[in-house]
């Protein structure tokens, strides 16, 4: 297959499973939001979500930026990628052995500034497995992702949630509840592991092992130190937020944020999708030529703004609904969920342009932007939380992401000097397409009755007189669907 054929079938086999699964993660986290507010109201939320949150933390230190690492070098040099996976997984042991003695260790800090209930430290305790075993699934995944073969991940993905949802509702319907919860992830994660362990050893002609050779453990080390700071601000970006919120104010206000910053993440789901899918090719491309590089980044650029426009002006009208629906006894949710949608365009426009960034070597410049949009977030954080709760909280998120794109563009136009005019003018397009949209969804929102059904057929009419526009004013044009289609079908 070619690779503009591979391209778009990874794309497409990720983007679908992904959707697939967030899907159902979020039907999923609707129920057990509401199973968890039937005993304690919304401070067990709180507290489930702080164990989550907080042990989730530690997996950059056992990542330590490996994973692309070794997506981009095992692309690049396939006949080396059975000695770099060994070597990366004989470092991840070490760094999940260490991960897990500092993660333990700074809990019982935290826990002489403010005691937590003994309840809450149970449940950190018992997250600790999920990431441990998530770690080492993706080591494996990142092998498959450097040979083209996403699908099995995409697979992977999909009957993971279903198991949290079928082991999970087992311990619910037996009466356990945040625990339970907990332990039916950890149970889903083995399964997904040997899945992994078992797509690698049919599929591929990779097997597990120890190598600890240190010139190539220097080698991966220093290559992997950009990216895991860069995972480390990143990640921090995205859950310092809820732990500091948990210190500031409680754990009520981290139940509403979360589920605002929960709607808000699945969203991201189709970025996600593609920014994995197009990294390893926007690696090749670069040693193509430029043009590649830039198309790639462009086309990429286009169809995030796409999709990330009338998906905020949609969820900012739809709101209401969204949460009565789902959450329902959650209203406070709301205000947060709409004022995070003014940041869901720049967090959809990071993806490419950290990818490009990423694929050029440009780890440290990454890195840096990300330092900084993570210091405006600590900072905004601690001057906003104390007097605007949750409200501040989902600010300092906002902010920080249009931050961390404003910083990163001028470098990728740098390294591309992509069309800018031509992203604008179909952001243009796509901004009024969304807008009318946008107003159609308000009437119809204001004029029906609000069920679920209503709430799906506004949904559905909203999505096709979008579509129908971008077609109307020359966002799309049926040719270059034709195109897409036959790389999806093309065969070498």
């Amino acid at each position: 297959m070619t690779l503009s054929g591979v391209l778009a079938k990874n794309a497409t086999y990720l983007t679908l499973s992904s959707m697939a699964q967030k899907a159902l993660a979020f039907w999923w986290f609707a129920y057990i939001a509401h199973q968890l507010a039937i005993p304690a109201g919304d401070e067990l939320l709180g507290k489930y979500t702080f164990a989550v949150t907080y042990t989730s933390i530690f997996v950059i230190l056992m990542n330590f930026g490996l994973i692309p690492v070794l997506t981009r070098q095992g692309a690049k040099n396939p006949e080396r990628l059975q000695e770099y996976f060994k070597q990366a997984l004989s470092l991840k042991i070490i760094l999940t052995i260490v991960s897990v003695v500092v993660l333990i260790g700074l809990f019982h800090i935290l826990n002489l500034y403010k005691p937590m209930p003994a309840y809450t430290v149970m449940l950190v305790y018992l997250a600790i497995g999920i990431i441990v075993f998530d770690t080492f699934r993706s080591v494996i995944f990142a092998v498959l992702r450097a040979q083209q073969l996403m699908q099995y991940e995409a697979i992977g993905q999909v009957f993971y949630q279903i198991a949290v949802v079928v082991i999970g509702g087992t311990f619910f319907f037996f009466g356990y509840k945040a625990g339970g919860l907990i332990i039916a992830i950890n149970c889903a994660s083995v399964l997904y592991l040997l899945y992994a362990v078992y797509i690698l050893y049919r599929k591929t002609d990779i097997r597990l092992g120890w190598q600890w050779h240190w010139p190539t453990m220097r080698q991966l080390f220093i290559m992997a130190a950009p990216f895991a700071l860069a995972d480390i601000f990143f990640k921090l970006n995205g859950s310092i937020d809820t732990v500091m919120l948990n210190y500031l104010a409680g754990d009520r206000y981290v139940a509403w944020y979360s589920i605002a910053l929960k709607l808000t993440i699945t969203l991201t789901v189709l970025p996600g999708a593609f920014a994995t899918a197009f990294f390893p090719a926007m690696s090749q491309a670069l040693l193509q030529s430029k043009e590649s590089f830039r198309n790639i980044f462009e086309q990429t650029s286009i169809l995030l703004l796409f999709l990330s426009i009338p998906i905020a002006l949609g969820t900012y009208v739809l709101a209401p609904d969204i949460i009565q629906l789902a959450f329902k006894d959650f209203p406070a949710t709301i205000p947060a969920l709409q004022l995070f949608m003014a940041g869901v365009v720049f967090l959809f426009a990071n993806y490419p342009i950290g990818n490009a960034l990423n694929a050029a070597n440009k780890q440290l410049t990454n890195t840096l932007n990300m330092g900084i949009a993570l210091g405006v977030n600590v900072v905004l954080n601690i001057i906003l939380i104390p007097q605007y709760t949750y409200m501040g909280a989902a600010l300092a998120a906002t902010l920080s992401a249009i931050v961390l794109v404003l910083l990163g563009l001028p470098y990728v136009y740098q390294l591309t000097e992509f069309r800018s005019l031509v992203i604008l003018k179909k952001a243009g397009i796509s901004l009024l397409s969304a807008s009318i949209m946008a107003v159609l969804a308000w009437w119809l929102q204001q004029s029906l009755d609000h069920t679920s059904m209503i709430f799906l057929l506004i949904l559905s009419v909203c999505i096709i007189i979008y579509v129908g526009l971008l077609f109307v004013f020359g966002g799309v044009k049926f040719s270059e669907i034709k195109v897409l289609w036959q790389q999806m079908r093309t065969r070498s």
